[in-house]
């Protein structure tokens, strides 16, 4: 049970304090999770800390792979809806 940082992470140091496992660490090229620390928050918050604060999405996964923090997860903007309106702002 561990969460990812995937390489679209800015490095922007959102995360990193906010971990209760101290299992974020700066890296490069981005942030990392050191898998034998992080306990996805359980015991602590309802919810991943990192996911809920990171201004990137998709860029943490679970251990499946999965975006925590999946597209339209900040805007609350199906992705499919956010590509349609951007071909329209496009076309015009």
């Amino acid at each position: 049970m561990a969460l990812k940082i995937i390489e679209s992470c800015v490095n922007c140091f959102a995360c990193e304090p906010l971990c209760p496992s101290k299992a974020i660490y700066e890296a490069k090229p981005h942030f990392l999770i050191d898998a034998k620390k992080c306990t996805e928050c359980e015991g602590d918050h309802a919810e991943q800390q990192c996911a809920a604060i990171c201004p990137i999405e998709g860029a943490i996964l679970n251990a499946m792979g999965e975006a925590v923090n999946p597209p339209g997860s900040l805007t609350g903007i199906p992705p499919e809806k956010m590509a349609q309106a951007q071909a329209e702002l496009r076309a015009h």
